[in-house]
């Protein structure tokens, strides 16, 4: 992760127009995978409740890397230092998959993860990396996009809801030691 801050500008139209967005290289993977370690953090602090790999950063770009350009698609944000050099502040992850037959067989986008700077937010940033990686899901032709929110990401959710998105399905998960075995009944 970049310990550098974002710079201080004069107000901020000044900052959103110094964003630049660019498709992800190689080179950007270790900043990438950091960014999304801190991610990953952020979903057990919000009571995420899947294991918790070692590496997870390295796990997750393992997981995609062979299918960029074909079924996924990373996009970062840029903004220049104070010696214009630019630096990663943002990325997201789109992916492309199939869905079965018994669901219509065709193929579905989703956006998969997205992580800014906390000193980069508030800037438009993830409102355009999302609508940059929905650009790329219609070139590919996918039917529709599915996106995951957690339940406390308010400032993700009315990004989605301003882009048209409408909730289909309510996901839960029941570990073992906290399931009810007998409803007790009333009488």
């Amino acid at each position: 992760m970049s310990d550098k801050k974002v710079p201080e500008q004069k107000n901020s139209s000044e900052q959103v127009a110094a964003v630049s967005y660019r498709e992800a290289v190689e080179a950007d993977f270790l900043v990438i995978t950091s960014m999304y370690t801190e991610l990953n953090r952020h979903f057990y602090a919000t009571g995420y409740r899947l294991p918790h790999p070692e590496n997870v950063g390295q796990v997750w770009l393992d997981s995609f890397r062979r299918t960029l350009g074909r079924f996924s698609y990373s996009i970062v944000a840029e903004i220049p230092d104070k010696n214009g050099i630019p630096y990663i502040v943002g990325f997201i992850l789109a992916r492309v998959k199939r869905v079965p037959p018994y669901m219509g067989g065709v193929l579905v986008g989703e956006l998969s993860d997205m992580w800014i700077v906390p000193e980069a937010r508030r800037l438009g940033i993830g409102e355009k990396l999302c609508r940059l990686a929905l650009d790329w899901e219609r070139k590919q032709g996918v039917h529709s996009v599915e996106i995951q929110v957690l339940l406390e990401n308010d400032a993700s959710w009315r990004i989605f809801d301003r882009m048209g998105f409408k909730q289909e399905f309510r996901v839960a998960r029941l570990l073992w030691d906290e399931y009810i075995v007998e409803i007790p009944h009333s009488e």
